[in-house]
């Protein structure tokens, strides 16, 4: 899909919604094309919705959408992406594994939507290939899949694959596939009729830097932190995590509490618990693998901890995931 078009050639494209998929992703991907052959007075893009049984698919958000085509009666697509959001394993059966094999094989170039990702993943058509998701999975897809090059990327591009993080990751993927196929005024002028200020390149962060996100310019506060989320497995002690911040343990201990109304242990436990509970919710690893690649050495300490903060043992979230 990320190729040049000769003139006055129509790009064709397939979006397959997986149930509950991200409408904001799927709106934030599909809305630029529509604008596309609005400012160009002409079609530059067409689209058709599937649904692995052609039935309408309901989002997230419980809206319903419409689709054109069951995978059975599907017309050739030289483009198909992939989307979807939560809940994305219990939709992603052997069939959709299986056509998107198939697609392949006759050239379709593959590409997916936040979660959609995984969908690509495990029909093995992302071997090889960079490849990102929603940063909440990224870490669960990573080990999971580990013969794809997962990047933190806002979307990437590689050969016949091309895959976005998620959000309105989309609309800067489609503006830079505007800007490709037909320059940068009409890319220009379709990020300016949905007031985008912007147009994010492929490398830029999926969140937040970390001082918007802690909502604070101290260096040292931003240092320590960092140092954190770097450790998450092999945990290292606070009175590091101060050193490497340039401040001794008191003042670390008065920052945390000042700006993040919490103690710096209790900060570096939410962390590590917020990246176990991704690791149970998206990957088989047993429970005991997830507490010790999250730092936890004690089982018991790892379960009363993770009840503490989610309200449930880490065996009955995996059940629910």
């Amino acid at each position: 899909m990320f190729t040049p078009q000769s003139h006055g050639a129509i790009q064709r494209i397939g979006f397959l919604l997986l149930p509950k998929f991200s409408l904001l992703a799927f709106a934030s991907a599909i809305e630029p094309l529509r604008v596309a052959n609005l400012m160009a007075g002409r079609t530059l893009y067409e689209w058709r919705l599937l649904s692995e049984d052609g039935e309408p698919v309901s989002a997230v958000n419980g809206m319903a959408s419409v689709v054109d085509h069951s995978l059975d009666d599907a017309p050739a697509l030289p483009a198909i992406v992939v989307t979807a959001s939560y809940e994305h394993e219990p939709a992603i059966s052997r069939r959709i594994l299986s056509w998107l094999r198939r697609a392949a094989v006759f050239g379709a170039r593959l590409g997916a939507i936040d979660t959609g990702s995984f969908a690509l993943a495990r029909a093995g058509l992302l071997d090889g290939y960079r490849a990102t998701t929603h940063w909440e999975e990224l870490e669960a897809f990573a080990e999971r899949f580990p013969r794809v090059e997962a990047r933190q990327d806002l979307f990437t591009v590689d050969r016949d694959r091309f895959t976005s993080a998620g959000g309105t990751a989309g609309l800067d993927m489609m503006l830079n596939l505007i800007r490709m196929q037909h320059g940068q005024d009409l890319a220009t002028a379709v990020a300016d009729f949905f007031v985008y200020a912007r147009i994010r390149d492929a490398r830029d962060s999926q969140r937040m830097p970390l001082r918007a996100r802690l909502a604070t310019s101290n260096p040292h506060l931003i240092r320590a932190v960092e140092a954190m989320e770097a450790a998450l497995e092999e945990t290292i002690p606070i009175p590091r995590v101060a050193k490497r911040a340039g401040i001794s343990e008191r003042e670390l201990e008065r920052m945390f509490r000042r700006w993040l109304n919490t103690t710096p242990a209790r900060y570096y436990r939410g962390l590590r618990l917020d990246r176990a509970r991704g690791l149970l919710q998206q990957t088989d690893m047993p429970v005991l693998e997830v507490a010790t690649a999250c730092g936890f050495n004690s089982a018991a300490h790892f379960a009363r901890s993770y009840r503490q903060r989610f309200g449930r043992s880490p065996t009955d979230d995996r059940s629910l995931s």
